[in-house]
């Protein structure tokens, strides 16, 4: 009856070997479907927080590209001089300033944009450390951190081709 639960768990490429269970559900603790249902929360919660880590991951991008934006736009205000005429876009509408104001502006975002990077970066540890911890106390390893045995014994025998040199 347990055959079911592994199956899908090797289709999922993740493993849970918690012991205590296993005990429990030879003991008659715990019946097929709910260690069926258990398996499939603690699996629904891990692609939960590894699709979390994800998202944090692809918005610092995005932050680091704004980032590099903003320092090249600097770089280039930089040489100007500061009552020179200069267009900045702000929402849908193209706003007429000069340089200096401009520039202050957008050193402005930039320091902003660093610094809701590094709380970004702080939140994405946090998630690590969340993932981590879910890991370790649900017992989940992946198949490419069993050993090469193992995975050779999981691996369906290679078929000859029977071709004749």
């Amino acid at each position: 009856q347990r055959e079911p639960t592994v199956a899908r768990l090797e289709r999922s490429k993740i493993r849970t070997h918690d012991v205590a269970e296993m005990e429990a559900t030879r003991a008659g603790k715990l019946d097929p479907e709910d260690e069926e249902k258990h398996a499939q929360a603690i699996l629904a919660r891990l692609q939960q927080l590894q699709d979390e880590r994800k998202s944090i991951v692809a918005k610092i991008t995005e932050l680091d590209g704004e980032h590099t934006e903003h320092n090249l736009v600097i770089s280039t205000l930089e040489g100007l001089p500061g009552d020179r005429r200069c267009f900045r876009m702000i929402g849908d509408v193209l706003v007429e300033r000069n340089n200096a104001e401009v520039l202050a502006a957008v050193i402005g975002n930039r320091d902003n944009l660093k610094k809701i990077m590094e709380e970004m970066a702080n939140v994405l540890k946090n998630k690590e450390l969340e993932l981590l911890d879910h890991v370790k106390t649900n017992n989940i390893r992946r198949t490419s951190d069993l050993p090469a045995k193992a995975q050779q014994a999981q691996a369906p025998a290679p078929m000859s081709a029977g071709v004749l040199v």
